[in-house]
């Protein structure tokens, strides 16, 4: 099976809830695929993405989460995917948080973090998972980061994984910049 697709079926059985993609019920699923539209377009020309996937977990037509999936076609460490895969998050909240129409909607107001999955996998230029020592994916699920690597020729699994919480992650590029991001409350 294709890894990106085992690892997006992880992150929505996780969730907890049912999953809807491209097509779920109105009024809420019309508001969900144009907060979607909107973030998952500037995030593609901001970090030079292609969107892969998509999804909410939405019981009842409350939206519990919302998920992007990316494909990044680069090789990048830790150290460079930490501050895109903050900035994603971070743009997916004040999206949602800034939407009035759908506050109503939300299972938890406001929207943080811990309601946000963004998948970013890794590629070559042939369209393979890109190897050791950078990344082959970089995940935000459930107010934390997931970095993961996989060695050629790798089939199965991850020869790496390294999990930090999302305010780890602020606090570390606070420092590093010596400036303060936009510090968001899980």
């Amino acid at each position: 099976m294709n890894r990106t697709f085992i690892l997006t079926l992880l992150g929505v059985l996780t969730m907890g809830g049912n999953f809807a993609c491209s097509h779920v019920s109105p009024p809420t699923g019309a508001m969900t695929e144009k907060i979607e539209a909107k973030v998952a377009t500037l995030l593609e020309t901001k970090y030079k993405m292609s969107v892969c996937g998509s999804g909410v977990a939405m019981p009842d037509g409350i939206v519990n989460s919302l998920v992007l999936c990316f494909d990044s076609y680069r090789s990048l460490s830790i150290e460079q995917a930490r501050p895109i895969l903050v900035d994603c998050v971070n743009t997916y909240v004040n999206a949602v948080n800034s939407n009035s129409e759908i506050k109503p909607y939300l299972k938890t107001v406001p929207f943080s973090p811990k309601n946000i999955e963004i998948n970013i996998f890794f590629r070559t230029s042939k369209g393979a998972s890109v190897t050791e020592p950078n990344l082959c994916v970089a995940t935000a699920l459930h107010g934390k980061l997931i970095y993961c690597t996989e060695e050629k020729g790798q089939k199965f699994g991850y020869k790496s994984e390294t999990t930090e919480p999302y305010e780890e992650a602020v606090k570390i590029l606070n420092e590093k910049n010596n400036k303060p991001q936009q510090h968001l409350n899980p």
